[in-house]
């Protein structure tokens, strides 16, 4: 255990706005190549599970600290990943730990027209979703905050339908997917 400061409290998620690049946009051909190669997908996926230092990626993914060195210094560089916070080894050594980047990326095909209705649809279903939580728990402590639920010889489904709220939840999730469904259709 090293004496130096170093925190373990560094989480995958992600705060900033969602980036949707098109096909043939400035920093998409970036990211299509810094993910052209399986370990550089392995070492994405191994950040989302846990950010760490490359030496910890090395360890384990099972690779060299120079492979998942080169792979980060891309995924960097497109954008994908990010220094979060530094940690020091039980040398002593300076490490940079990468997190996934607050600006999620997501490729899109398609016409500028449809690329925007798509941004439009993302940010209205995350609303909607959002505001269905939203009611979800209101309702629930609008029927008594703190009842007794899953009498024990309840199945998982039924103690789970018994939350009350968790009904509208359920219910407006299926409205939402109507809508999206039919606006889709309609297209």
């Amino acid at each position: 255990m090293s004496l130096l400061p170093s925190t373990d409290d560094v989480s995958a998620t992600q705060e900033g706005e969602i980036q949707v690049l098109g096909v043939d946009e400035e920093g998409t051909a970036d990211v299509f190549e810094a993910l052209a190669s399986d370990t550089a997908r392995r070492v994405l996926t191994a950040i989302y599970d846990e950010p760490a230092p490359p030496s910890g990626l090395a360890k384990r993914l099972d690779m060299s600290v120079q492979n998942v060195s080169y792979h980060l210094d891309n995924l960097e560089d497109a954008g994908v990943v990010q220094v979060t916070d530094t940690r020091y080894s039980e040398k002593g050594k300076e490490m940079e730990v990468y997190a996934p980047a607050d600006d999620p990326v997501v490729v899109f095909v398609g016409t500028e027209t449809r690329k925007t209705g798509f941004i439009d649809l993302l940010k209205r279903l995350i609303g909607a979703t959002g505001l269905l939580l939203l009611g979800s728990v209101l309702l629930y402590i609008y029927r008594g905050f703190g009842l007794g639920v899953g009498g024990g010889n309840e199945s998982g489904i039924q103690s789970l339908l018994s939350v009350p709220g968790f009904e509208f939840l359920l219910g407006g999730l299926f409205i939402l997917g109507l809508v999206v469904f039919w606006w889709q259709w309609n297209r």
